[in-house]
């Protein structure tokens, strides 16, 4: 019972300190992802060039993710009333229709409808969730380069022992392992998502694909509804601007993205990595997304292997460690 209120006193401390939990625990996952570039050192690569190119890479990740966030943002927002015809539109058609239907609508009701809010209120959650990704992305970006600069002597103090506390060293390895290959897979298929997804709107002649492109790629970190939450803001803007034809078809070719990457490609190749329950994937997202906000949605997957990991080590967790893994591996 003790245990459980300190595992709720945690719970409520992680959500208070959202602004210095969320920079670090960013920080710490794209440090783990780039301690790929640092076993380069194994290799005959110097240790202090392994360090130098995954500072780089840390750099270009951050700043890239904030210069297109911010272009995108604001590339959408001056384009905004260029729009207003096609919601006059709209309006006008939909209020006639209403009435071919016998549906006697006031006037002031059509008039006070605003199509504006509509896209506003599809499209703003999506781009502030990924603004919020590189709100903080100066601290992200000074903890993640001290993290893999110190990344060297943190190996050699493990590497003295087996034990960290409860828990086994080797253990600690494999998780940071798995969160590696997930963290690679994942980001491999969002990026080529975004691509997907910005080639489709582009096509259709939609515009703003670097926009529709980035909210496809960073929801594509959310398990399961990610990819059916970025695909409502382009179809909807579609519908407003070109109709019900070229939405049926953007919607379509997200389905088609969707059915590709998220249900042939990326079980296959992560399936291995993550070894969780697909339920416990979208109960982790609702966990860690109270938790921690829209940010723990996004590496829901990543906290849940490393919460399977270290519960495995004890013998009054085990029991989370079962239920959090795969039908796969408790047969196994």
């Amino acid at each position: 019972m003790v245990r459980l209120a300190a595992f709720g006193v945690f719970l409520v401390v992680l959500h208070l300190g959202q602004p210095i939990v969320i920079p670090i625990l960013l920080a710490t996952l794209i440090a783990i992802s780039l301690s790929k570039i640092l076993d380069l050192s194994a290799r005959g690569v110097p240790h202090w060039a392994a360090v130098a190119l995954a500072c780089l890479a840390a750099v270009a990740v951050v700043s890239g993710l904030g210069y297109l966030t911010t272009r995108a943002a604001t590339d959408f927002a001056l384009a905004f009333s260029q729009y207003r015809g096609d919601f006059d539109r709209l309006k006008f058609e939909a209020a006639s229709w209403l009435w071919s239907q016998g549906l006697n609508i006031p006037a002031t009701a059509v008039e006070k409808f605003d199509p504006n809010e509509i896209v506003r209120g599809l499209t703003v959650p999506g781009l502030t969730l990924a603004l919020s990704v590189v709100s903080a992305g100066s601290l992200v970006l000074l903890i993640t380069v001290f993290l893999v600069v110190e990344s060297g002597s943190i190996a050699r103090k493990l590497a003295g022992t087996d034990q960290l506390g409860r828990l086994d060293v080797k253990t600690l390895k494999g998780a940071a392992r798995d969160v590696q290959r997930y963290l690679l897979i994942k980001t491999v298929t969002s990026a080529a998502t975004g691509l997907l997804v910005a080639g489709l709107t582009s096509v259709v002649g939609l515009g703003h694909s670097l926009l529709f492109g980035l909210i496809a790629f960073i929801l594509n970190y959310i398990p399961s509804v990610g990819s059916i939450l970025a695909s409502i803001p382009a179809i909807s803007l579609a519908l407003i601007t070109l109709g019900w034809g070229p939405a049926l078809g953007l919607a379509v070719g997200y389905s088609l993205i969707n059915l590709l990457i998220g249900i042939l490609i990326e079980p296959r190749w992560a399936g291995q990595a993550t070894d969780l329950s697909p339920s416990v994937v979208v109960l982790s997202m609702i966990f860690w997304g109270f938790v921690l906000g829209p940010i723990g949605a996004l590496v829901s997957v990543p906290l849940t292997i490393i919460v399977r990991m270290t519960a495995a080590q004890s013998r009054e967790w085990s029991w989370l460690a079962m239920l959090l893994s795969s039908p796969r591996s408790v047969r196994g």
